[in-house]
């Protein structure tokens, strides 16, 4: 809130009993601002600490930065029946966890990930590297609207519900039928999941205030 007052007013102050007045007006107006905004900046503050924690990235436009917790991983892989003859993307990859343990753990043939804060892209590359699987998997910086996915044999989710539709849509054009895709906690506005799993964990609780989760399959249909 901006409040503005009568600069020349306190300036040059009139000497008559109205000009001490209108000064005495100003000042007790701008004082009663001062305390207004200082009451409004402590409820913002209260209400953004009681918010779930986040971790956004400053300036990245879409899905904000939300690491999914490992058992939750797991649980996505598994879901998802992970193989030797899969090849993995994630949209939204953030620090890579999910491609870099279907492959190391799971043995998927390959993966990628598709972020677009190109600071996490790198964290995951190094994440690969260390974890011995740099020569089968690759994190590329960009929008994940743009980016190549008709390879992809299984694709990981984790975004807004107010994105689902536009990504709905890109699937749809571009995964070949029999393509497996699991999305955590948001459904895809108009398929129907082949199959659906809800579960408490606390790893959930920093991310979303609440332990729910779930996990949603879906496999794309022969119809386009």
């Amino acid at each position: 809130m901006t409040h503005r007052f009568n600069e020349a007013l306190l300036r040059h102050p009139m000497l008559s009993i109205r000009g001490v007045h209108s000064r005495f007006m100003v000042i007790s107006e701008r004082l009663t601002m001062r305390v207004v905004d200082c009451i409004l900046a402590l409820g913002v503050c209260a209400f953004v600490t009681a918010l779930p924690a986040v971790a956004e990235t400053p300036g990245i436009a879409g899905a904000p930065y939300v690491p999914t917790p490992t058992a939750i991983v797991d649980r996505m892989l598994t879901l998802a029946k992970i193989g030797p003859n899969d090849y993995l993307i994630d949209l939204g990859s953030g620090d890579g966890r999910l491609v870099i343990t279907a492959v190391a753990k799971y043995k998927a043939r390959g993966g990628m990930g598709i972020e677009i804060d190109r600071d996490l892209v790198k964290h995951a590359t190094d994440n690969a590297q260390k974890a011995g699987v740099g020569d089968r998997v690759k994190f590329l910086a960009g929008d994940l609207f743009g980016a190549d996915i008709e390879q992809a044999t299984v694709v990981t989710l984790y975004l807004l519900p107010s994105m689902m539709g536009d990504v709905e849509a890109k699937l749809r054009r571009e995964l070949k039928p029999g393509t497996r895709v699991v999305s955590h906690d948001y459904p895809l506005p108009s398929w129907k999941p082949v199959d659906v799993v809800t579960f408490d964990t606390p790893d959930k609780v920093p991310i979303t205030g609440t332990t729910r989760t779930m996990l949603l399959l879906y496999r794309v249909s022969d119809r386009r």
